[in-house]
């Protein structure tokens, strides 16, 4: 009889051990559970790939200078993103998205956001890629005096191979151009130019909708 209340109240112990030990470890939990969203396209993001990385003390005791990838994960169909590992001494975390045909990026994170115990539930947007082929041709000179300026005002992205909002010039009989670059897409695009002939300066505007994983192009014939 007293061998199997013995039994009991080890095992009793045990449990309380492990209730505790749980508690202990969800208190000193990092929690993040965000979702990708496009804006244009007013839908979530399925199948990005989300890395949470952080800079972590080194041997000496001195922080990296770099990030360390703790995690990677893929958004589901609802964009949804979630990791969950122990707290620990960091000077930072970075999140890094990324998804084939669309503008990646990473991002540092406030760290007085990340609270063990809490949940961080962030929303980042995500925009596909949509190119642009802007071709430029004086079709109808007049002289040498023929110029022509010419540049986006709306829709332009200022990043590497970005459609920028950078104002080019053209100048005589038979100015041509070709310019390729890539912008959000699901949006409107506008492209300004002024024309100068015969002494006369005209200004024009188009707008073409670039819809994603697509090329839009601008023919201007002047």
């Amino acid at each position: 009889m007293n061998s199997h209340i013995s039994r009991i109240g080890t095992l009793i112990i045990a449990v309380l051990f492990l209730f505790t030990a749980c508690n202990k470890d969800n208190k000193n939990a990092i929690h993040i559970e965000g979702k990708l969203y496009d804006p244009n396209s007013k839908e979530y993001v399925a199948g990005a790939n989300v890395t949470i990385a952080a800079s972590k003390l080194s041997s000496g005791g001195i922080f990296s200078s770099g990030y360390e990838d703790i995690a990677t994960t893929t958004t589901d169909a609802s964009g949804v993103f979630i990791f969950q590992f122990q707290e620990s001494k960091v000077a930072g975390y970075q999140i890094t998205i990324a998804k084939n045909q669309y503008f990646g990026y990473s991002l540092e994170l406030n760290t007085s956001d990340i609270v063990a115990g809490t949940t961080f539930a962030p929303v980042y947007n995500l925009y596909p890629e949509c190119f642009i082929n802007m071709r430029i041709r004086n079709f109808t000179p007049v002289d040498s005096n023929d110029h022509i300026a010419y540049g986006f005002t709306a829709g332009w992205v200022g990043c590497y191979e970005c459609c920028n909002n950078t104002t080019f010039q053209g100048h005589g009989k038979f100015y041509a151009d070709t310019i390729i670059c890539k912008t959000y897409g699901n949006q409107n695009v506008t492209l300004s130019y002024n024309v100068t002939k015969s002494g006369s300066t005209v200004l024009y505007t188009t707008t073409h909708y670039c819809f994603a994983f697509d090329t839009t192009t601008f023919d201007i014939l002047y």
